[in-house]
């Protein structure tokens, strides 16, 4: 079968622009939005985004979660991303994200960080995450839900996961920076 690519998602920059990159700005790509009781993922060899998976009873994802495009995570996939919305957005939806931080964790002894990001700010738009510029800005109560959501899901599957740090802004800029070098040297 010869691969197709229907929506390109890999010639989706993972910086909207040099400034932006600067600014702690991200393209994000929306795989699962808020409170889906499914997991949708990244095909990368047909270019869309496809049906994963039912989620275990009870759980639903508490925010949207995608990847940063051009990247390549300790885990061999592009990096990992959750963007704080207050309603879902759908999949496949390309975000401009601003990067809080990031929740560093590992998934059977391998790397699987999170970055943690919210929407850019909008003139005129009051949106919940616009007195956030880093993840010590996240309100406990929605990081501890994130926490138990990533520990828990993954729990479920039978893998064993752990909490290593949460870094902030610029360490969780690094983490993106190391991650799409990656990507270019794997091209």
């Amino acid at each position: 079968m010869k691969s197709i690519n229907a929506t390109h998602f890999d010639l989706i920059p993972a910086y909207p622009s040099r400034r932006d990159r600067k600014e702690h700005v991200v393209h994000a790509i929306v795989e699962t939005p808020k409170g889906s009781p499914f997991k949708f993922a990244l095909e990368p060899d047909l270019g869309i985004i496809a049906y994963s998976e039912m989620m275990p009873q009870g759980y639903v994802w508490p925010f949207d979660y995608g990847f940063i495009p051009q990247t390549v995570g300790g885990d061999g996939d592009p990096l990992d991303v959750v963007v704080l919305f207050e309603r879902p957005t759908f999949s496949g939806c390309l975000v401009k994200a601003r990067v809080l931080g990031a929740i560093r964790l590992t998934k059977n002894g391998e790397e699987n960080d999170r970055v943690v990001a919210a929407p850019q700010r909008a003139p005129g738009v009051t949106m919940w995450t616009d007195g956030f510029d880093t993840l010590a800005d996240v309100p406990s109560e929605a990081r501890a839900d994130l926490e138990r959501f990533l520990l828990g899901y993954s729990a479920t599957q039978g893998n064993v996961v752990e909490i290593t740090a949460a870094v902030e802004a610029d360490e969780a800029m690094k983490l993106i920076n190391r991650a799409h070098k990656a990507f270019g040297k794997g091209r």
